[in-house]
């Protein structure tokens, strides 16, 4: 039981610079931002630990940029974004199942000393599950951006590690690299208040670099701080 919650934790975990977030996609129709916690360092990088129960939620990692002066929209990445996440909504419902079947009836079949009849009925559900999903995946490949280099990755986490598998959605969405500056992106496809939040969060970060960097820096900080201020002012006196 410890072992099958390990590992998926582990597998869960990830490391992130300290101007790169998450947009996040659940069953439902809006997108959220996820910002990282600046608790634990790792070599210049933040652990990240997405919310354990909704193992069927969608995260695309963005990030912020301090050098970019006039950053633009590349209308593929809102395009790809959309496209992704309506391609793995049938997997969301499919995951849900799998993590329900995984982290609560299997520990309790095992803690309960159930007959090896039952585990072996769950654990076979289980398999068969998680190769209907890597199926869907590859019909799906292209749409999904997907190599077939990374489709063998899932599709080995799926046979040899069914924890691992409950991170699929996840690995899918993480998978894809978006070009647009996180910021201008959050600003297409959060909805108002999301973005302001946003905003918030990231002007607090960016008084925190400020106080840690050199002359050149702060100039570059500064600039890109009042930039933000200019996006927060149509939502601030609406």
């Amino acid at each position: 039981m410890i072992g099958i919650v390990g590992f998926y934790i582990y597998d869960s975990a990830h490391l992130y610079f300290y101007n790169e977030f998450n947009i996040q996609k659940g069953l439902g129709s809006a997108f959220k931002s996820q910002l990282i916690s600046r608790q634990l360092n790792v070599f210049r990088k933040y652990l990240l630990i997405p919310n354990l129960l909704f193992s069927h939620q969608l995260l695309f990692k963005c990030a912020w940029k301090i050098k970019d002066p006039a950053p633009s929209i590349h209308t593929n990445d809102i395009t790809h974004l959309k496209n992704i996440s309506q391609t793995l909504k049938p997997l969301q419902w499919v995951n849900i199942l799998v993590f329900i079947l995984t982290i609560a009836v299997l520990p309790f079949l095992i803690v309960f000393k159930a007959g090896y009849l039952a585990l072996a009925i769950i654990l076979v559900v289980i398999y068969i599950l998680n190769l209907i999903s890597i199926l869907f995946v590859m019909v799906k490949r292209k749409k999904l951006l997907l190599s077939w280099f990374k489709i063998m990755q899932l599709l080995l986490d799926a046979l040899l590690c069914p924890p691992f598998a409950l991170n699929l959605l996840r690995k899918i969405s993480l998978n894809y690299h978006a070009k647009t500056d996180g910021i201008l992106l959050a600003s297409q496809i959060l909805d108002p208040q999301q973005y302001q939040h946003l905003l918030d969060d990231i002007l607090l970060d960016i008084q925190a670099l400020k106080i840690a960097s050199n002359e050149k820096n702060i100039a570059q900080l500064e600039l890109r701080e009042q930039q933000l201020l200019k996006f927060k002012a149509p939502i601030t006196h609406k």
